[in-house]
């Protein structure tokens, strides 16, 4: 073969590696922003929606990033369903294109390339996350361009750009504070490789002073209002997360990754303790790292997004080059890939009216898990004006002088954050809760009429209503909450009085 053959061949290749990530991030931005207005607001854009517009430098259950981003794009673009998810959508469209110029930064040809893009494209936890506007969609982001940066010092860049890692690490915990995993299992990496003489140099310790001044501010207003993500964090570890078995965590990373995607990642795995992959060890070592402590802390399963593209990465260079010299497995791996991954997609993306999927799924998998249990963040997505509108109704029955002073307490965050959003329409007042970030808002204190209680659990009930009266049962068959019962409270407590016991810091049944 002459060199201008090997030019011709390595042209060709760069021609192939462009057409694979420009079709695949079009891939990925075209089916979300086709189905971004395809349902409703879930809960929690609800929530951050509000949150937004009480901006703090932190909330109870989570950092303040995404409720900026959201009260940005309410200032913004009013009540634009796909604009409110946009930020979403360009962090996956951005991890799918990381992704694939990880693989092939490792070394893998266009086909890995391809390949590691297409599991990350059509894996069910990201397809789910990116379709709304949510923390865990940033996450996969800021880990794979921490990784990126510290690829650039292990291929010989200045020591430097620990300074950059700390900025992406700063970001990185003002959107979620598991960023600190991502430092743990770096921290871990570098200890166990060659990167620990960087260990040595004030770099690496300057970039984690850096991540930390940029999130100096959350941490003060942690500090200010008693620790309370440390409270719910604990309270998280007690309850829900206690009863989580640690096998089912090994059992969700095959259904939220892709049963077919299993050869990659665990390829991707091996990858980096291979001769091939030895100089990028210290990122194979972060993601051993996060997986033993996401599995000792029993973790939610979907907890491991942000580490998988490193693993999808790494099997892109394994199976990129075992599948050259095999075309026929080749073909038959990449259409069995994206078939299941397409079907998959039915119960995690808005393609199907919601109750055919759930009627589909009944029929299929009845036997061994209700529908809802798959498709729940789906279900509450609906609903939220109905129960507005069923509100504002028994809010028209109270009589005028009661509607002046009267005030809305709701079972928990979605609620309170629905009606808010969709209210003043009704002329309802603002509506607060005990729950999460709710509680630090705290009540009316210029209403003292009566209580309209949406949707509360009996201890509030028991609380807040001397002799409360049901005066509606908004009911909605898609709905996650499907029958929300609204009390009216004429002769209550101060709202102030007995607002500590109605504090709940824990997501979930455990409420």
């Amino acid at each position: 073969m002459t060199n201008s053959d090997v030019q011709a061949d390595a042209r060709t290749e760069r021609r192939r590696e462009r057409v694979v990530l420009i079709t695949l991030v079009v891939l990925k931005l075209g089916m979300h922003l086709a189905l971004a207005g395809r349902y409703g607001r879930h809960r929690d854009e609800y929530y951050f929606i509000d949150c937004g517009k009480n901006l703090a430098f932190g909330y109870v259950d989570h950092a303040p990033m995404v409720p900026w981003l959201a009260g940005l794009s309410t200032a913004l673009f009013g009540d634009s369903l796909v604009m409110l998810r946009l930020p979403s959508i360009l962090a996956g469209a951005a991890a799918v294109w990381l992704t694939v110029l990880l693989a092939r930064r490792f070394g893998a040809n266009a086909y890995g390339q391809a390949l590691a893009g297409i599991a990350l494209l059509l894996a069910p936890a990201y397809l789910r996350m990116h379709g709304m506007l949510d923390i865990v969609a940033f996450e996969p982001l800021f880990w794979t361009v921490a990784a990126w940066v510290v690829a650039d010092i292990l291929d010989g860049a200045s020591a430097k750009r620990w300074l950059l890692v700390g900025v992406v690490a700063g970001l990185g915990l003002l959107n979620k504070h598991t960023m600190l995993l991502w430092g743990v299992g770096m921290f871990a990496g570098m200890v166990a490789t060659p990167l620990r003489a960087q260990l040595k140099t004030p770099w690496p310790w300057l970039g984690a002073a850096v991540a930390l001044l940029i999130a100096s501010p959350n941490l003060a207003w942690q500090a200010a209002h008693d620790w309370p993500t440390v409270e719910f964090i604990r309270k998280m570890g007690e309850t829900i997360l206690a009863d989580i078995p640690r096998h089912l965590f090994w059992a969700g990373q095959i259904l939220y990754f892709g049963v077919l995607a299993v050869p990659i990642w665990l390829a991707g795995i091996a990858y980096f303790f291979t001769d091939a992959g030895k100089r990028y060890r210290a990122l194979g070592i972060l993601f051993v790292t996060v997986m033993v402590v996401l599995t000792v802390t029993r973790a939610k399963p979907y907890y491991s997004a942000p580490a998988f593209p490193l693993v999808f990465a790494g099997g892109g260079v394994v199976l990129g080059r075992w599948f050259e010299t095999r075309r026929a497995a080749r073909t038959t791996y990449t259409a069995a890939l994206v078939g299941s991954g397409l079907a998959l997609s039915l119960i995690t993306l808005p393609l199907l009216p919601l109750s055919t999927v759930d009627a589909a799924l009944d029929k299929g998998l009845g036997w061994l898990v209700r529908p809802v249990d798959l498709t729940h963040d789906m279900h509450d997505e609906f609903g939220w004006p109905e129960m507005v509108e069923g509100v504002a109704e028994a809010f028209e029955s109270l009589e005028p002088a009661e509607r002046e002073t009267a005030t809305i307490v709701t079972g928990d965050y979605g609620e309170a954050s629905a009606i808010n959003l969709h209210g003043n329409k009704y002329g309802l007042p603002r509506a607060t809760s005990g729950y999460m970030t709710h509680y630090l808002w705290g009540p009316d204190d210029t209403r003292p009429g009566p209580v309209l209680l949406v949707n509360p659990s009996p201890e509030a009930l028991d609380v807040i209503c001397e002799a409360p009266v049901q005066v509606a049962r908004i009911v909605h068959e898609v709905a996650m909450e499907s029958s929300v019962a609204v009390y009216l409270c004429r002769e209550h407590p101060p709202l102030r009085s007995v607002w500590p016991q109605l504090k709940l810091y824990v997501h979930g049944d455990e409420r």
